[in-house]
């Protein structure tokens, strides 16, 4: 069973569904097609596909039609709707259409005595005890002990029992189009540091090592637990943090009109570039706003009747239009088909805005192009790739409730670390792109998702990625679960934190030597050539005063 390609779209009336067969012989015959409420079943050996609509269509032997174009191998399918002007959403999402029957509602209350059993304490408890007594020979009939249960608790049972008998009575029993998982064994979960998308994945970073995953960052990522990732990512980027070279940076921008300064990092250009998603959201933003003002005038004229007779009323759209090319339908068709129950999504969406920010920061650096070095680059900026970090914060740390802000912050230190360009402002610029990307919509959001997944997906060592976080994470987008109204929501709460942000805000920890004339002049330091070091707390403003008195000085000469 094979599942083709195709492609859906609409008018008022109808449902368009083109089918691609390659390499078979058409047989009319052969041919079965199924229509079931919103259930659109398609045969034709050795090809099945079945789409789920979000409405109702209709079996109108009159009014559907089947057509066989050779030319392009295609089957031009045409659909009718059971009410005619309702408009199916997101019919170019592919994926999407294939979900099984509630696929995308699946939640952990879907199951409550599921659940309740899957966390009982005893239960674990039991679990343990039976891993642990695998070894012993038992015999293979035993007498147990029947424990005596009051009126109560047999009712409790009785209940959980009817609720699991209406469970398996509407238990989905189609065959899912996706590929076999490979399931753990339960006896290998425990004791396993893991990573990846909502930390399902152990194992997988150590053989990337061995062939030179030079964007992992942690000596020991399959043994580490978050809390000390997180205390080796901080500590690796206060030893990354070049004071010098971030001072350089901000006088060339600065005096970029001085002759001394070379502005060799084109740093006018990369700051004046506009990314797409700036100009698409401004765009339907000025559109919502007159088609508002068309309707209020409407509205408020004084033959309201005749004009709403007479008049068609300017459409609102909810959301900034995104339509994705034939390539990216092919690669959202390539994600994994399967359900996600995610206890705390929050991580999820912290890692979203994550991986936005150093997209778009390697987007604006390149002035909208990627390089070979895009895979690197994003990766080093994503605490969540680089450093299998997407705590962010130590379990003990109870004075920081504001997640948004240590997303930013944290994002906003490693733009500072490893990129050729280093400057303030070009991370306020980056964040005002990522507010962009989160306002267009969850379309957007998933476009670039995938386009930054490409980066990863054919290189020989970075496509580990791919597998513990980004195709997961691309699926996830796809899927109900992931919500506009957050996506919405967080836009503004980034938008806020980063407008926010200031430079006394972006601090690091370096040990600083004590000037060399004064170790000089100690006659014991100078037989050991040693300097006494200390720890100190610079941020960013103390730097660039620092940069202005040296550029200061240098004037004067």
């Amino acid at each position: 069973m094979l599942t083709p390609f195709f492609k859906c779209s609409q008018d008022e009336e109808y449902v368009y569904i083109d089918v691609k067969i390659s390499n078979i012989r058409f047989s009319a015959p052969a041919l079965e097609m199924v229509i079931e409420e919103n259930l659109f079943i398609f045969a034709l050996p050795p090809y099945y596909l079945r789409l789920r609509f979000p409405h109702k269509l209709i079996d109108d032997e009159e009014r559907s039609r089947a057509e066989f174009k050779s030319s392009e191998s295609i089957i031009a399918i045409r659909v009718p709707k059971l009410n005619k002007g309702e408009d199916f959403p997101d019919l170019d999402l592919s994926a999407k259409l294939l979900a099984r029957a509630n696929d995308n509602q699946l939640e952990v209350e879907d199951s409550p005595v599921l659940n309740s059993l899957l966390i009982n304490e005893s239960i674990k408890k039991d679990l343990g005890s039976n891993t642990a007594m695998q070894s012993e020979k038992r015999p293979l009939i035993q007498e147990i002990d029947i424990p005596q249960f009051n009126e109560k608790q047999v009712e409790s049972v009785t209940e959980q029992m009817h609720t699991i008998e209406n469970e398996a009575s509407t238990f989905n029993w189609e065959i899912e189009q996706k590929l076999p998982d490979e399931v753990p064994n339960l006896t290998e979960l425990s004791n396993v540091a893991k990573y990846g998308f909502n930390n399902q994945y152990s194992n997988m970073i150590d053989i990337s090592l061995a062939n030179g995953n030079d964007i992992n960052e942690l000596s020991k990522p399959d043994v580490m637990n978050p809390d000390d990732r997180i205390i080796e990512r901080v500590i690796k980027e206060n030893l990354k943090f070049d004071p010098e070279f971030y001072a350089n940076d901000y006088l060339t921008i600065k005096y970029k009109n001085d002759e001394s300064i070379d502005d060799d990092k084109m740093y006018s250009s990369i700051m004046s570039w506009k990314p797409i998603w700036k100009r698409k959201y401004n765009a339907w933003s000025k559109t919502q706003q007159e088609n508002k003002a068309k309707i209020e005038t409407l509205k408020n004229s004084q033959d309201s009747v005749m004009a709403s007779e007479n008049t068609t009323l300017p459409k609102l759209d909810m959301h900034v239009n995104v339509d994705f090319t034939s390539e990216e339908e092919k690669l959202m068709l390539d994600l994994p088909k399967k359900s996600y129950i995610l206890d705390d999504p929050r991580p999820t969406y912290y890692t979203i805005v994550s991986l936005l920010f150093a997209y778009s920061f390697d987007l604006r650096e390149n002035e909208g192009d990627h390089t070979v070095e895009s895979a690197w680059s994003i990766g080093k900026l994503a605490p969540q790739i680089s450093c299998l970090d997407s705590q962010l914060i130590q379990t003990n740390n109870s004075t920081e409730t504001n997640m948004i802000k240590v997303v930013v912050l944290t994002s906003s230190r490693r733009s500072l670390c490893y990129p050729l360009h280093r400057h303030f402002d070009l991370i306020k610029q980056v964040w005002d792109d990522v507010y962009y990307i989160l306002r267009c919509g969850k379309r957007a959001v998933l476009k670039c998702l995938l386009n930054l997944r490409e980066q990863f997906r054919f290189h020989d060592v970075y496509y580990v990625y791919c597998l513990i976080l980004l195709d997961d994470l691309c699926s996830w987008v796809l899927q109900d679960s992931c919500s506009e109204l957050v996506l919405r929501n967080l836009a503004h709460q980034v938008r806020k934190e980063s407008s926010v942000m200031t430079r006394k805000d972006i601090i690091f920890e370096k040990i600083m030597g004590a000037p060399e004339d004064d170790v000089m002049k100690d006659s014991e330091d100078s037989m050991d050539g040693q300097r006494e070091e200390e720890l100190e707390v610079i941020n960013l403003e103390d730097i660039e005063e620092l940069a202005e008195c040296a550029y200061a000085e240098q004037r004067t000469i």
